[in-house]
């Protein structure tokens, strides 16, 4: 799903630090040392609370007017954040299992990627089911080999 939510924005001049709040949503916040920082801080957080509400079957407000939102300092900025859900579960199945996701965009099915990688196929059965998975540094080897033969 696609959503936009307006949040607030204030330079805190104490701590050098822009405060990101989205008043629809209960403990949606974030922060960044500049404003660019911030503002992709701000759509990441977005991305994950709504992602999860979704997935966990809660109920996602209404988003406000951007009239609707009270600044608390004169220099306080009200802008739109944007959301997509959709795009935000490839960024999850990438993070959270890389080796599926490189042999699904790669077009191989488990057994073709057992051979590829001479590796036995309940391993790779394994590591596509997230029930166990090599280290870090393997997973980014196994990756780019995906990726050179894709």
């Amino acid at each position: 799903m696609k959503y936009a939510y307006p949040a607030l924005i204030s330079w805190n001049e104490e701590d050098k630090t822009y405060y990101v709040t989205f008043p629809d949503l209960e403990n949606c916040f974030t922060d960044g040392a500049t404003l660019p920082e911030a503002l992709e801080n701000a759509a990441d957080v977005l991305n994950l609370m709504l992602w999860s509400a979704e997935h966990e079957g809660e109920p996602i407000p209404k988003a406000s007017t951007m009239d609707a939102i009270k600044k608390e300092k004169p220099d306080d900025i009200v802008t739109l954040v944007a959301a997509d859900t959709v795009a935000y579960q490839e960024v999850m199945d990438r993070e959270n299992n890389p080796i599926k996701y490189a042999r699904e965009k790669a077009g191989l099915n488990i057994k073709k990627l057992a051979e590829l990688l001479g590796a036995p196929y309940r391993t790779v059965q394994d590591w596509n089911a997230g029930r166990r998975m090599p280290p870090d540094w393997v997973q980014r080897l196994i990756v780019e080999k995906i990726k050179s033969v894709s």
